[in-house]
This record gives C-alpha cells, structure tokens and sequence, in this order.
C-alpha cells in the first residue's frame, strides 16, 4: 500500500476530548458576557466556524426542555471541534448525534474520527444509546463507516 503524505497542517494531532454540559458550553461562549464572547461559535455567515452548531438552540434549550451534551474536541486550549447530543423526548437513554463539526482549520486531521469516540466512550459510561438523527453527504461518506465500526 502507497503511502501518502500530507502536508503538514493536515498531520494527525493529539486533540483532548472530553463531553460539556449545556451550560459548559454556554460559560465558554460567553464567558460571563451578554454577548458571546468567542465568535467561532457564532452561524456561518456571521463568522462562525462549525457547521450545523445553533446558538439559539443552545440558549432556547430551558424553554424547549432540551437535555443537551457537547462532545468537544480540545487544541491548545480552543474547541477545535464540536458535536451535540440531544436526549429523545420519548426515550429517557436515548439520545441523538444531531451533528459532529470540525473547525476548517483542524479538518483533514482526524478530529471528526476522535469525536466519534468521545460520543462512544461518553455514552458507555452514561450507559445511553446514541442515534444518528440524520446524516449530511460528507457525514454519511466520512463518518458512517467510522461509527459501524465504533457501535
């Protein structure tokens, strides 16, 4: 098998991963501000760099009764990538993978991959299945096989 080699910002790094609180999250957003203080969490078009992440859902989430969990991955002290877990309004532990998103600048590095297994190795130890709500294109093309082989 050929080896490829990638260019150096495409190199495997060691992420931390670890699962937030709704309101871990919020604190690191916000900072205590009104406002949100780290714009990379902002929609798309306002400057925001992961893809499917809705602050409002976030905020909104005590009104809507919405148990949430955000899985994150950890570069240098900045969440680099970012999924959420949302608990099925029917099934107590049953929750839904609504999106795994990668910071551009960090994608092509395997983050994706190793949020994956923070989704697995956090719903084992809450003892809680995990499904998929849907999957985008490039979710169903990159991370399906990834997560038949973690499940």
């Amino acid at each position: 098998m050929e080896q490829i080699l990638l260019p150096e910002k495409y190199e495997r790094f060691e992420a931390e991963t670890k699962t937030l609180t709704a309101d871990e999250l919020e604190d690191t957003i916000y900072r205590g501000e009104r406002l949100p203080q780290d714009k990379r969490f902002l929609d798309e078009e306002k400057g925001g760099v992961f893809k499917y992440f809705d602050l409002n859902k976030l905020i909104e989430r005590k009104m809507y009764k919405r148990e949430l969990f955000y899985p994150v991955a950890e570069f240098g002290g900045e969440i680099v990538g970012l999924g959420e877990l949302e608990r099925k309004p029917d099934k107590e532990s049953a929750y839904w993978m609504t999106f795994v998103s990668v910071d551009p600048e960090y994608q092509g590095r395997e983050c994706a991959s190793r949020l994956e297994e923070e989704i697995f190795r956090f719903a084992k130890e809450k003892n809680i299945t995990i499904e998929s709500s849907r999957y985008s294109p490039e979710g169903w093309e990159k991370l399906k096989p990834f997560q038949n082989k973690l499940a």
